[in-house]
């Protein structure tokens, strides 16, 4: 980054938020400003950390970016017009900044303080419009590019769903047909939860008066269970293959799962059900995050079947011996000691007006590849707790 010299007024003059504003009083803004030149690749803006500056392009071309993985970084924005403002949201609530801005090409800009932008706030209304018309181009051109994101979400959804479509096509002859044909013909039950998540989702980020940081959210809640569609496919044929094909990654717990407990939350709530929890221990975890959220859907699916008049699921956890232990239990119907015996079976099902039986039986393939256990006790009349045992990585 490069200082420049203080900006003259033939300059704020040509600039949309000044143009309007007399000279004399361009004069004072001038002292408030400072230009910067920020080279290719150089943030402005770093993402988490507090905002204390305000700034206006002069020229060049900035990108709005989020931390999504490591260091990879998804586009949310881009800043190119001349006049244009940006960093303002986080002086306005007061919040650490929600994402970063860097330079994509040679940019100069003018960067004022926060003590002067309260002052242009507070002396200059032309000032203060120009600020509020700012952010609502800004979320405006933002909701454009996270619906691009979830249509091109789509557009690989439609891959995958052709992928399967070819590989059902492909095992006719397979011994396997009759599993393929059973799944096919009651999957979209399997895609009931997210297409209630996706559903409920959009009608809020519908809202206009809703939080910037808020679509943010709902949009990725949206953008996963988009994924779930891929995942589901991909795991409906691996079942039927026999094989397993897990993304292991070491986690925190219990922050890996917090994301599943919200949609969960989302999904029991449009069902009159209520999701409780009592999580303890914190502990590192070998896990595939996507297949495991499969574990925590298939259980409250099952738990929303046994508690069709409303209920409670209760989520707790502990720590023992090196494993942590996760209990799911529901207040529902509960289950005789013959319907236990059978319950991740392939195909069964019970008091169910539809599914493909596979919800319990996929529960524990995933639960044993990941190395652990599940075990299931009933008592008819009251509800039934499963428990999953798994072994951590370390404290």
């Amino acid at each position: 980054m490069r200082v420049l010299d203080p900006p003259p007024i033939e300059l704020l003059q040509i600039l949309e938020p000044f143009s309007g504003v007399h000279r004399d009083e361009l004069e004072k803004i001038s002292s408030l400003m400072q230009r910067q030149v920020f080279e290719v690749g150089e943030m402005l803006i770093e993402e988490a950390t507090i905002g204390t500056q305000f700034f206006v392009l002069i020229e060049g071309h900035l990108e709005v970016v989020k931390r999504i993985e490591g260091d990879e970084l998804e586009v949310l924005n881009f800043i190119s017009k001349s006049g244009e403002l940006f960093g303002e949201m986080a002086l306005v609530e007061n919040k650490v900044r929600s994402a970063g801005i860097i330079a994509r090409k040679t940019s100069e800009v003018l960067v004022v303080e926060k003590e002067g932008f309260l002052q242009l706030v507070n002396h200059f209304p032309q000032f203060t419009l120009e600020v509020a018309r700012s952010i609502s181009n800004y979320l405006r051109r933002t909701d454009s590019t996270l619906i691009g994101s979830l249509e091109e979400k789509n557009r690989e959804l439609s891959k995958t769903i052709q992928e399967l479509n070819e590989t059902r096509e492909a095992l006719v002859e397979n011994e396997r047909l009759s599993i393929i044909g059973k799944m096919a013909s009651t999957i979209l039950h399997d895609l009931k939860n997210p297409m209630t998540t996706i559903a409920g989702f959009a009608q809020l980020i519908g809202l206009k008066e809703m939080p910037y940081e808020e679509i943010v959210k709902y949009t990725k809640i949206i953008t996963q269970q988009v994924n779930q569609f891929n995942i589901l496919a991909q795991e409906l044929l691996a079942f039927a293959s026999g094989t397993s094909a897990l993304q292991l990654e070491i986690l925190k717990f219990p922050a890996c799962i917090l994301e599943a407990l919200t949609s969960l939350q989302f999904n029991l709530a449009q069902q009159k059900m209520v999701l409780t929890t009592d999580i303890q221990g914190q502990a590192l975890l070998n896990i595939d995050p996507n297949r495991f959220y499969r574990v925590f859907e298939n259980l409250a699916n099952n738990a929303s079947e046994a508690m069709s008049e409303g209920g409670i699921l209760n989520i707790s956890t502990r720590l023992v011996d090196e494993h942590l232990i996760l209990d799911v239990s529901d207040t529902g119907h509960g289950m005789e000691k013959d319907v236990l015996d059978k319950i991740f079976d392939d195909f069964f099902t019970y008091k169910k007006h539809a599914g493909t039986g596979l919800g319990l039986a996929i529960v524990k393939n995933i639960v044993q590849d990941h190395h652990g256990e599940i075990t299931v006790v009933s008592i008819p009349g009251k509800g039934t707790t499963f428990t999953i045992k798994l072994p951590i990585v370390g404290v």
